[in-house]
């Protein structure tokens, strides 16, 4: 079976010199929540969306807006021309068989589109963290000029591995992303956390955080929290409530 992939862009504007954000689906979907508010708090423009066989199919209502009668789906582009940042939410896991082919045509996609670099968010299973005392957040880029000051001001850890193929437990496709983008000379940066599955919402927060010193993407001269709007459909994340009458 041939992979087709189709990518509608409602809005061609010029992405060039943009940073991309994508959320690898991963342990506690901590990335895909971090992504969800942030196109949340800054209001951020769909402009396409994407079809794949690598991705599970998914249909919903406009997560960030009630009032909208336009739907979402599995994969979609959202823009801010004022920070200048791609984000591109995921929102099922990508079928294996397929999941190589997809990230490889993903890439050349935004390197045709002349995206300046990518920032992939994840996380991994809490007990992969070796040094209890230290950050639960760990980074990793291809190149190590990127975001230099930014890791030596945030005090960031670096990721700890052997020698070979990037591995980060639980963190999904963010190891396959990473050899893609080096392949395709496209500076990649994976910033994750360690966590376990439950409620969340506090590690994309804290992700969010670590982002901002790093991209500056909210006003330093405001109260960070104040400026952070929760997306709509976190209102039904668990279900909803119990009925009274099985009390």
């Amino acid at each position: 079976m041939s992979q087709n992939n189709h990518w509608k862009f409602f809005d061609e504007s010029d992405l060039s010199g943009c940073t991309l954000i994508i959320p690898s689906v991963a342990v506690g979907n901590v990335g895909q929540l971090a992504c969800d508010l942030l196109i949340s708090s800054l209001q951020m423009k769909k402009i396409a969306t994407v079809y794949s066989p690598a991705l599970i199919p998914v249909l919903g209502y406009d997560p960030y807006d009630l009032n909208s009668s336009c739907l979402s789906s599995s994969c979609e582009v959202y823009h801010c021309k004022l920070r200048k940042i791609v984000v591109v939410q995921i929102r099922a896991p990508l079928v294996y068989k397929y999941a190589q082919g997809f990230l490889k045509k993903f890439v050349e996609k935004f390197v045709e589109k002349k995206i300046k670099n990518v920032v992939l968010l994840t996380s991994s299973y809490a007990h992969e963290k070796k040094h209890i005392s230290t950050s639960p957040f760990r980074y990793v880029s291809t190149e190590p000029k990127l975001y230099a000051d930014e890791i030596n001001r945030l005090k960031l850890v670096e990721h700890e591995q052997d020698e070979g193929r990037l591995k980060i437990f639980g963190g999904g496709f963010a190891s396959m992303f990473f050899e893609i983008s080096k392949e395709h000379l496209l500076p990649c940066f994976i910033l994750y956390k360690f966590c376990s599955e439950g409620d969340n919402i506090p590690d994309a927060y804290d992700m969010i955080y670590n982002l901002n010193k790093i991209l500056s993407l909210f006003n330093q001269n405001i109260d960070f929290l104040s400026q952070l709007i929760q997306p709509v459909s976190w209102k039904l994340l668990f279900g909803r409530p119990p009925p009274i009458n099985i009390y």
